[in-house]
């Protein structure tokens, strides 16, 4: 698989379609250097029939099929009941939603024989993924009034596309419950989740 043996930066723009017959969809999209153009893509309506699930998709010449499933919150699939799978193979996800520690609090992904960690600085702030020797990191990128706000990314170390492909489908999930600010806004959530589980 081919990597980058240099340090790479790139930024996705957020962007939306709303075709006349079709649902529309929303999501960010950009060139990541060599590996060329990516986009991520979600539907940002409430669709009955998904039971409570959203989903967003990465797609891209370079890349895996990267495709993150969880339950709806913000408009967004959000960790809860969350599958995360890249070509069809699927990675294992775990989080301490209870912990009061933001470094507990860590999304880790295990992913044919690799382990990552995923943190988020705070709410509006960084968020990294490494596993041993690389690092992506997506922060906030440059503001253009009056509502688009761009994403700036860093990768350091070997990364190839699927580092990139994990850390990049991030972006368009819902990551607050890994803050401890987060936390907070999530527990009602949380608990309403926990009902509708054992209603299922």
């Amino acid at each position: 698989m081919e990597t980058s043996s240099e340090s790479l930066t790139f930024e996705l723009s957020p962007y939306s379609v709303r075709p006349k017959k079709e649902l529309p969809t929303t999501g960010i999209k950009g060139d990541v250097g060599h590996f060329g153009a990516v986009v991520v893509e979600r539907c940002p309506l409430h669709r009955p029939l998904a039971q409570g699930m959203d989903t967003a998709r990465l797609t891209g010449p370079a890349f895996p099929e990267t495709i993150f499933r969880g339950k709806r919150r913000s408009g967004r699939p959000s960790l809860f009941k969350a599958e995360l799978t890249l070509d069809g193979r699927p990675a294992n996800l775990r989080f301490n939603a209870r912990a009061l520690r933001k470094e507990d609090r860590a999304l880790h992904i295990a992913y044919e024989g690799r382990d990552y960690v995923y943190t988020v600085k705070g709410l509006g702030k960084e968020r990294v993924l490494q596993r041993e020797g690389v690092q992506v990191t997506m922060a906030p990128g440059c503001h253009v009034p009056p509502a688009t706000t761009y994403s700036a990314g860093t990768a350091t170390g070997p990364v190839d596309a699927v580092d990139l492909a994990i850390a990049i489908v991030l972006e368009e999930v819902d990551t607050d419950a890994l803050t401890v600010g987060g936390a907070v806004l999530s527990s009602p959530f949380a608990l309403m989740q926990r009902w509708s589980d054992g209603a299922e």
